[in-house]
This record gives C-alpha cells, sequence and structure tokens, in this order.
C-alpha cells in the first residue's frame, strides 16, 4: 500500500475511533464536558451531538477508511467526504460554543489532512489513468497500406 494511503487510512481510522468512542461517551453521559457549553446551541443535552458525533463523523470515517484500505471505486470522494464532514464538524461546534481547544485544532487538522491526501492519491490516479490511456495510443497496431498502384486489387 503507498505511504500516503496508509497514512490516509491511519487518520480515518484514528478519527472514527475517536469519534465513535465520543460519541457514546457523551451519549452515555461518561465524559465529563460541562452543560453550560450548550447554552448558545438547540441542544439541552448532549445526547444529540453524541449520536450525530459517533454516527455521521465517526461512520463516514469508517467508511472512507474502508474504501481507502480497499481502493475501492469510490475511495476518493468517501475519504474526501469524511474529511470535510470532520472540517465541517469542527468548525460548526467552535461557532455555536464560541470557542476554539486544542483538541478542536487536532481534529482540524486531522480533516484538512484527510481531504489533502485523498486529493492527492486521486491526482495520482488521474496521471497514471492518462499516461495509460497515452502508452495504450502509441502500441495500436499500424495500418496496413497498399503499396502504390495496388489500389485496386
Amino acid at each position: 500500500m503507498p505511504r500516503t494511503r496508509k497514512i490516509l487510512t491511519a487518520i480515518l481510522v484514528f478519527n472514527a475511533l475517536s469519534a465513535i468512542g465520543g460519541g457514546t461517551a457523551l451519549v452515555t453521559g461518561t465524559l465529563p464536558v460541562p452543560v453550560a457549553l450548550l447554552h448558545n446551541t438547540p441542544f439541552d443535552s448532549y445526547v444529540v451531538p453524541g449520536l450525530f458525533l459517533g454516527v455521521v463523523i465517526g461512520g463516514s470515517s469508517a467508511i472512507g477508511a474502508v474504501a481507502a484500505r480497499r481502493q475501492g471505486p469510490r475511495m476518493h470522494p468517501l475519504s474526501a467526504g469524511a474529511g470535510f464532514i470532520m472540517i465541517g464538524w469542527i468548525v460548526g461546534e467552535a461557532i455555536l460554543i464560541e470557542g476554539f481547544s486544542v483538541l478542536q485544532g487536532i481534529y482540524l487538522l486531522t480533516g484538512v489532512l484527510v481531504v489533502a491526501a485523498s486529493a492527492t492519491l486521486h491526482h495520482r490516479a488521474v496521471i497514471a489513468q492518462s499516461e495509460g490511456r497515452a502508452r495504450g495510443a502509441g502500441a495500436r497496431r499500424p495500418v496496413k497500406r497498399s503499396p502504390p498502384g495496388d489500389a485496386g486489387r
């Protein structure tokens, strides 16, 4: 597996596991996060944000990781989508709670790295595909031509 794809897969697995774990902890109340942080949000508790974190953030990262590991045909959009979802989650969270922490910075960085790695792999795949077509075009059989004056036979 190429290094960029290994890194992409590792980051996505990290994001998936931490989002699913964090979402579960928020829903069950085992993560001691002050409810006061929710004062500017439509939420009274961390149940809905926890479900969103676990299912949407964790799920999209898990799907992206599996696609990257298998190098499936939808690897690039699925992994990039997971990165964009992570970025959106962190930006939205920072806006809603009116603050930004080191932990949010780390996850924002993972989202950016996932998008960058996905774009890099997609770019490499497009180049490899176009080079393959160019080589394939040169490998065609030459057209047999009749010698001059032999056209009617």
